[in-house]
Formats: structure tokens, C-alpha cells, sequence
């Protein structure tokens, strides 16, 4: 935390971090430590205990489907799983956080108990990806599965380091584009803002230095050309002229497309036939009432045949770059303003909220991810831990194959690859599980508020699986590190 308050304080958007470390934090953690490491042990260690010496000669059967551990381990899963399963999907159709919170750790907890039956398979059938890499590659996909209890229990901490991730960041990216399409919708302007009659040049040369503040994207000059019979909600009754290129340009909600014979209102505003005065004369046109207030009646530049009104002043609709941080927007805000002649309260629009809301969503995710990265880093451990039990159970075999032609870089690689098919096949697994945790908890947790559309943040899953891949070939270094400097005769040699 030291080392990342300390990065913080440099970057302008974060200087105001400081490091605080309460006595709580240090006196929790050890006591949240210490009791669950005891509480880990309790289970294996009255299992060891209550074996009887001779029957912990006799080789223990691994939990499959045709013994009874097995059965009863796959049946507890599959109920775990599905009843799980429903009242996450439940959860998330009517839109409750908590059924859905508990039935997606039930589900997991089911898919837990059942890997130990379907890991080792998922982990044989990737082994024959490694077949074309010769005797390393056979020999490593027999080994991985040979334990097939230890191989699932490092597979299953893998899996849920890497399932949380995943489902943070398909979460994250999920809810992200939830609330731009809500925002798009509710402020489909990123900044707007009306001319003044003592603005600096015309309009049009208000735009052009608009277009050219740094973080806009585009601007648009919209002309006053009617006024309504009747007052919208917030007591405005001037229409404005757009055209359908233009809108298009600037427009964030996609959806809102005008066209020609219509003109658009804002929410609670009457529908029907709209009867508009122009300097040409009165026109009738259908009335289009859209979702939000946060924009000014307007129409297509073709639906009224009329010049501007001179009295009134045009309108200015600005759109951001996306990547724009919260303090350009501000900045932004203010050198419209100026462009504009007009003060800094009157530019207002989606811009800061949308910015606000990503910036939410960033630091939550930066945290939990961060949080979640000591899980994985953990779970890599137990890889390497598999790996030093793997090569101290197999050291005369491994010297064996020396004896018999197996070079140390080969033997190296087979570890390896030991290693890789383990945490891939875990990652693999953990982000297609992630993916569909994701979707289902953003449903429900915005589902009342937005419409969700399931999002895949495809290079970030890509970054997690190439980095457990990664790290499960360093986690190996070490363990191929002592078997390969193992003379085959000091080897051959061990009890």
C-alpha cells in the first residue's frame, strides 16, 4: 500500500492520497490469518487421524464417479450447483442483489465439489495439445492428472482467483456500458450551451474555436427557426434546427435518429400534432416525445423550411472525447463558456456525470482486481508447491529417464509444461465461469435502473489467462531447477 499511495500521490487526479494504517487493519489481519489456517487444518488433520495404521498402507482411492466418494461428492455439487444456479438466474431476472449474491456463491460452491470429477479429465483432454512437442509433452499430460486430488485442489484455488477477476472486470465493463447507454439516453449532449448575442464572432466561428479546444471531438451550431404553441416542462417553447449528418455527429444516444416531419420534445411534454410558428408562417408537425429533459425541442434542418430567427439565439451542442478525464471536462466547460460569451453555469450537459461514473467504476475495479491479484499469486503457489511434491515423488523415475536419454532441457520442459496445462486449463475455466457471473450479478444489481447488455472485456480475460499461463511457467522454475540438477545416479540411488 506504501508503494501504491506513494504512485498516487504523482499522478495529478490523485494527490491528494495519503497512507493511514489503523491498528485495526494490523490486528485483523493476523487474527484472520491465523484462524483460518487452523480452521484449514482442522479437516485434513482429523482425516489423517482417523485412518487406521494399516489401512494408511493400503493406497486411498481418489474421489470418482464410480466410488462412493465420488457419488456423494458429485451429488452435493450438482444440488449446490443447480439450486444455486436458480436462484442466481431468479436473482437476476427480477432484479435482486441478495438472492442473486447468494445463489452465485452457492452455484460456486457446487462447482467446486463437483472439480474434483471433471478437472483431471479438462486437464487430460488439453494434454494432447502438448503431444506435438514430442516425449515431454506425453509424459507431462500423464503426470499432470497422476495425482488427480492434489492436480484438482491446485486447478480449484487457481480457478477461484481467476473466476472473481473475470467476473470483476466482465462486471465492470458490463455496468460501464449500462450506464453510458443510460446516460446516452437521459443526456444524449455532452455539453450544450446557448450564444450569446454579444458572443465573440458569429457562431459559426465560435464552433470553429470549439472544435479546436483540446479533448472535443466535434460541435455543432444549432439555429433557433420556430417557437411552440405551447411551453415544454421547463417553460421553453424555441425549436432548433439540426441536420441528420450533424445529429448523428453529436448525438451520444444512437437510437435517436430525426428525420424529416417531426419534431422532437422533452419528457412529459403533450404529444400529437405540434403546431410550430416560423418566420414563414405556422406549420403542424407530429410530436416526438423522447425519454429525457435534458435537451431542447428540436427538428431535422428539412422539416421547416425557414430561416433562423434573428431575435433568438442559436444553440451550441459539444461532443467529448471519450477518453477525457473528469478535470479536462471541467477545463472543457470553461473554454466553451468563453468561446460561447457566455458564463460558466449556462454549458452544461452529460459530460461530467458520465466521466464521474467511469472514474466509480475504475477505482472499484482497481482495488478489487488488486485485492483479487493476491489470490491468484497465492494460488500460483500451490503450483509450484504440486510441482516440489510432484518431483520429490518422482525422483527415481525422473532419473530414470535420464539414464535412459531424457536431457535435462527436456525434463525442464516437461515440469513446464506440467505446470502450463494446470494453470491454463484453471484460467481458461475460471474466465468462461467469470463471464457468465459477471452478466448475471450486473443484471441484477442494475437491471432496475438500466438495460443491461452483456460485454466481454476480450484483452483484459486475454491479459488474466496469459498471465496465470505466465506464472505457472515461473512457478516451475524452481522445482525443474532441483530435478534437473539431480544426477540420474544420485537419483537411482534414493530410497
Amino acid at each position: 500500500m506504501y508503494g501504491l499511495i506513494s504512485w498516487a500521490k504523482t499522478q495529478p487526479e490523485q494527490a491528494f492520497a495519503t497512507l493511514a494504517v489503523p491498528p485495526s487493519a494490523i490486528i485483523a489481519g493476523l487474527v484472520a490469518g491465523t484462524l483460518l489456517t487452523v480452521i484449514a487444518a482442522l479437516v485434513p488433520a482429523k482425516a489423517a487421524t482417523a485412518v487406521a495404521p494399516l489401512a494408511a498402507l493400503r493406497p486411498a482411492d481418489d474421489a470418482a464417479v464410480g466410488n462412493r466418494r465420488g457419488k456423494v461428492r458429485l451429488i452435493l455439487g450438482l444440488v449446490a450447483l443447480l439450486g444455486g444456479a436458480s436462484l442466481l438466474i431468479f436473482g437476476s431476472t427480477t432484479v435482486s442483489l441478495l438472492i442473486a449474491l447468494f445463489g452465485g456463491a452457492l452455484s460456486f460452491v457446487g462447482i467446486l465439489l463437483c472439480s474434483t470429477l471433471f478437472i483431471p479429465t479438462v486437464v487430460a483432454v488439453a494434454g494432447r495439445l502438448a503431444a506435438p512437442v514430442g516425449v515431454p509433452g506425453k509424459l507431462a499430460a500423464v503426470n499432470a492428472t497422476r495425482n488427480p486430488a492434489r492436480t484438482s485442489a491446485t486447478a480449484a484455488a487457481l480457478l477461484i482467483g481467476v473466476t472473481l477477476v473475470s467476473l470483476m472486470m466482465t462486471g465492470a465493463a458490463t455496468s460501464r456500458q449500462a450506464f453510458d447507454d443510460t446516460l446516452a439516453e437521459n443526456y444524449p449532449v455532452d455539453l450544450g450551451a446557448m450564444t450569446a448575442a454579444d458572443a465573440i464572432g458569429s457562431g459559426d466561428a465560435a464552433v470553429s474555436r470549439i472544435k479546436a479546444i483540446d479533448g472535443v471531438n466535434t460541435a455543432v451550431l444549432l439555429p433557433a427557426v420556430g417557437t411552440l404553441a405551447q411551453a415544454t416542462p421547463d417553460g421553453g417553447n424555441t425549436i432548433y434546427a439540426i441536420s441528420a449528418a450533424d445529429a448523428a455527429s453529436v448525438l451520444r444516444d444512437g437510437a435517436l435518429q430525426p428525420g424529416p416531419g417531426t419534431v422532437f420534445l422533452p419528457e412529459d411534454s403533450r404529444g400529437g400534432p405540434a403546431k410550430i410558428s416560423t418566420a414563414a408562417g405556422s406549420v403542424s408537425l407530429d410530436a416526438k416525445v423522447l425519454r429525457t429533459r435534458h435537451i431542447p425541442p428540436f427538428v431535422e434542418k428539412s422539416s421547416l423550411a425557414s430561416t433562423p430567427l434573428p431575435e433568438m439565439p442559436a444553440m451550441v451542442w459539444v461532443k467529448l472525447d471519450d477518453s477525457v478525464s473528469a478535470d479536462r471536462v471541467q477545463a472543457v466547460q470553461k473554454e466553451v463558456a468563453t468561446a460561447l460569451g457566455v458564463q460558466e453555469r449556462t454549458v452544461s450537459g452529460a459530460a461530467i456525470e458520465r466521466v464521474t461514473f467511469n472514474s466509480i467504476i475504475d477505482v472499484l475495479l482497481l482495488v478489487v482486481t488488486g485485492l483479487l491479484g493476491v489470490a491468484v499469486v497465492i494460488a500460483l503457489i500451490g503450483v509450484a508447491n504440486t510441482l516440489s511434491l510432484s518431483v520429490l515423488e518422482r525422483t527415481r523415475e525422473n532419473s530414470l529417464l535420464r539414464a535412459l536419454g531424457l536431457t535435462t532441457g527436456q525434463l525442464r520442459g516437461m515440469l513446464a509444461i506440467e505446470a502450463v496445462l494446470v494453470a491454463g486449463v484453471a484460467a481458461a475455466l475460471g474466465a468462461g465461469i467469470g463471464v457468465v457471473y459477471g452478466w448475471l450479478g450486473a443484471q441484477a444489481a442494475l437491471g432496475g435502473v438500466a438495460d443491461v447488455v452483456p460485454a466481454v472485456p476480450w484483452l483484459q480475460l486475454a491479459t488474466v489467462f496469459g498471465v496465470a499461463v505466465v506464472a505457472g511457467l515461473l512457478a516451475s522454475v524452481i522445482p525443474a531447477h532441483r530435478a534437473a540438477r539431480l544426477s540420474p545416479v544420485e537419483g537411482l540411488a534414493t530410497a
